[in-house]
């Protein structure tokens, strides 16, 4: 019924499924029947831009716009440049994605884990809040700066959910993820110490001087 429920984790399943592009059409900012969907629903989509570019993946592929019901030309013109577009862009994973198909889908399996998440649907919730009045100490952020702050978690998001997915495939150590995934390896220590403390990863034996560390199956 409103924009503003569209589940960014399911726009990730969907290019997951090589979907080559998402537009999502809401209506104009005041006109919205539930008064801030719309802009719940933008900020969303802007935030999983960020994200798809960070992982790689055209952030052209995913858009945003607006029009009436009543503005039939509006969105038939809205379709069609968005389908022009799609179909320079080609199959994702292609030419103009950074990333190149299967490594992206990985990716994208990631960020879907990262858009899942508690902490992304927390801070998307108090964008309005943290806009207009400010966090609990009444700071007040500006577009950029909470931009910023998106752009810092989405890295560190990221960078565990790929964690996560490494130990999936077996033991490893912290050189071993560091290597695998490009990531420096006193963040990766920092990263496997803060999900070990939650239970999500334990040390499975030590191999030489280096520890070994395993996923700890999550019961259901």
């Amino acid at each position: 019924m409103c924009t503003g429920r569209i589940d960014p984790a399911l726009v990730a399943e969907a290019f997951k499924k090589r979907l080559d592009g998402l537009l999502v059409v809401g209506c104009y900012f005041g006109d919205c029947h539930y008064i801030t969907g719309n802009h719940q629903a933008k900020a969303k989509m802007d935030m999983t831009r960020r994200l798809f570019k960070h992982i790689g993946m055209n952030e052209e592929r995913l858009a945003f716009r607006q029009c009436s019901s009543g503005e039939a030309a509006v969105f038939v013109k809205v379709v069609s440049e968005f389908d022009e577009k799609i179909r320079s862009l080609g199959p994702i994973g292609g030419d103009s994605d950074p990333v190149k198909a299967p490594e992206i889908f990985k990716k994208i399996e990631s960020a879907q884990a990262v858009l899942a998440s508690e902490k992304i649907r927390w801070v998307i919730g108090k964008r309005t809040p943290f806009l207009e009045s400010g966090n609990m100490y009444g700071e007040i952020f500006t577009e950029h700066e909470f931009n910023r702050a998106i752009d810092m978690i989405i890295v560190e998001e990221m960078e565990v959910q790929e964690i996560l997915a490494g130990l999936k495939a077996g033991s490893r150590s912290i050189k071993d993820l560091s290597n695998d995934l490009a990531i420096p390896s006193e963040r990766v220590f920092r990263y496997v110490t803060a999900l070990k403390r939650k239970g999500m990863v334990a040390l499975d034996k030590v191999a030489g001087r280096s520890p070994i560390f395993q996923l700890v199956e999550q019961e259901v």
